[in-house]
């Protein structure tokens, strides 16, 4: 799954940064730069970015 895919599938499902971000406990902009393509985040922080769009 790409990063765009995994963007629409959470705007989609109506899931704000903020409750991604509680749960990987990271901050709301480095999500939102891992969403735009700007930077690159740790394997287990994607890992559990992509459980929480697909568990919820």
């Amino acid at each position: 799954m790409t990063r765009t895919e995994q963007f629409l599938m959470r705007r989609q499902k109506r899931i704000k940064l903020s409750e991604i971000a509680k749960y990987i406990g990271c901050s709301i902009a480095l999500l939102s730069k891992y969403e735009n393509n700007l930077v690159a985040m740790e394997s287990i922080k994607v890992r559990k970015y992509k459980e929480y769009i697909l568990n919820n």
